[in-house]
């Protein structure tokens, strides 16, 4: 199966975003996606809009400001995407886009109404944009596949991509199958790359919260959407296992940073102007 026709499995967050703004881009807006929605009496569709604004409350309020735009043009910029790609990326309106989209009325992807849901669909290859650990979702025998922000195995677990630029200087993204071990499943593709420095207009009004959060509202998914833009563009399908052994390469197993941790790694990235 080719990248370029996967089922999505979308649970609303920039990652899922930005996947899908990229879809749309490459027309392929006949894909499937299966939209993990919270259980509610409220129609789907209705229910949707609410789980934009609120999972992507922070990138939304970022981007009224005018500093923001200016770095957001930075980002697009060093990952050679199209200039206006992240402000489309959150436009409310882009899964009315796509042909196929199916609603589960649970948001855990381990759920029995998304195994039950997978049983019975034909299809056998997915992406996965969820940010939770899969379980019982194996039982469907189905194949997962996830991009990391992190070169595997070096860099595994959470914020990889600050991990990578605080430990090894690096941006880095790994495509995988997933498997019953958190971020240890075959590789696809491994890219990586020295990371930029960003210009940010009065970063001082910028708690480390803040800073954070504009990582993971702007970076952190573009680096994704990136690698799978590569996926697709290099017709890349998802039986091109690599035959890498983790035992022949060092692996590390990180957790989220702490303050310390941050504050070191956001004074590499950010540069005030």
């Amino acid at each position: 199966m080719k990248f370029a026709d996967i089922q999505i499995i979308f649970d609303d967050n920039p990652i899922s975003r930005s996947y899908l703004e990229c879809l749309k881009q490459e027309n392929l807006t006949k894909n499937k996606i299966i939209y993990l929605n919270k259980k509610s009496i409220l129609p789907n569709k209705f229910n949707s809009l609410i789980n934009f604004k609120k999972n992507n409350f922070y990138p939304i309020q970022f981007l009224k400001k005018k500093e923001m735009l200016f770095f957001v043009d930075q980002v697009e910029e060093f990952f050679e995407l199209k200039r206006g790609f992240v402000k489309s990326m959150y436009n409310i309106n882009n899964l009315s886009y796509f042909e196929n989209i199916d609603y589960i009325n649970n948001n855990s992807i381990n759920s029995k109404e998304i195994v039950k849901y997978l049983f019975k669909n034909n299809h056998n290859y997915y992406l996965n944009t969820t940010k939770q650990i899969l379980k019982k979702i194996f039982d469907t025998n189905k194949k997962f596949y996830h991009i990391h922000p992190g070169y595997l195995p070096k860099v595994k677990g959470a914020d990889a991509s600050l991990h990578s630029i605080d430990k090894f200087n690096e941006l880095a993204s790994t495509s995988y199958e997933m498997n019953r071990k958190i971020d240890e499943g075959p590789i696809i593709v491994r890219t990586k790359m020295k990371f930029p420095k960003f210009k940010l207009n009065n970063i001082a009004q910028y708690k480390l919260r803040d800073l954070y959060r504009i990582w993971f509202s702007f970076v952190d998914p573009i680096l994704r959407v990136s690698h799978l833009k590569l996926l697709i563009k290099n017709n890349i399908d998802t039986q091109d296992i690599k035959n890498i052994s983790y035992d022949q390469e060092s692996s590390n197993y990180y957790t989220f940073m702490n303050d310390n941790e941050l504050s070191r790694t956001f004074n590499k990235i950010f540069v005030n102007i």
